[in-house]
């Protein structure tokens, strides 16, 4: 497993050779990290037993080996959706919405608006797509920095899919009626759909003007996108 951008590529390594999975062969790469995690997880129920058993808590490396496999990002993409009815995405979950984050440190005078979850925002829009995500229990980062080649963007909103543990990315564009923006806004989406992130699928765009301002209803209708 290897980063890349947002994303991740899988490798099948056999001894020193290693073979590149692309994306059409995913099921391989999703067979094997199943079995690596129920492997994982089978070795800390028996260090569990062991250690019952011996009524001793001296090791649990195999209860750690499973821990920083289900902190790991790449297994979440991957998997996360596979074990929707597991302790997995309520851990990673969880471990997800408590990590830190590099977010956008540029114009933070504007950060005037505050959102239910806490955070606080640049407008009365990004409010209610905070309002929605956060009565939902759908944990969410607010302009979280996304790397893509030499492109460095700050989503709006990434966040973490309950239903499966899919990180969605959700765009909003609110002055689509200002040529220059709608120009750069098209510009960016082209770069996203470039490099995998398709609206309807992996991304989430909302949009409005000044005569026909966004509401909360709307950020409750783009939210049905995400199949929980």
């Amino acid at each position: 497993m290897y980063p890349n951008n947002y994303s991740y590529r899988w490798y099948l390594v056999d001894g020193e050779a290693r073979q590149y999975l692309p994306r059409k062969e995913n099921k391989i790469a999703e067979d094997l990290a199943l079995k690596k995690y129920y492997q994982l997880k089978k070795n800390a129920l028996l260090e569990k037993r062991e250690n019952i058993m011996k009524r001793q808590c001296e090791s649990y490396d195999d209860n750690e080996k499973l821990h920083k496999f289900l902190n790991n990002e790449g297994y979440i993409q991957l998997i996360g959706h596979l074990l929707s009815g597991d302790s997995f995405t309520e851990k990673t979950k969880s471990v997800w919405a408590n990590e830190e984050y590099h977010t956008n440190l540029k114009y933070s005078e504007q950060l005037t608006h505050l959102g239910p979850s806490g955070t606080y925002l640049r407008s009365k829009s990004e409010v209610f797509i905070d309002m929605a995500l956060t009565q939902h229990g759908i944990p969410f980062r607010y302009e979280c920095e996304l790397a893509i080649d030499n492109h460095i963007f700050y989503p709006d909103f990434t966040v973490f899919n309950p239903a499966n543990g899919e990180i969605i990315y959700w765009e909003h564009f609110g002055m689509m009626d200002d040529e220059d923006y709608a120009r750069n806004a098209f510009s960016k989406l082209k770069i996203f759909y470039e490099h995998g992130l398709i609206p309807g699928e992996n991304l989430i765009m909302t949009f409005e003007t000044k005569s026909k301002p966004f509401t909360y209803f709307d950020a409750e209708t783009a939210l049905k996108q995400l199949k929980m």
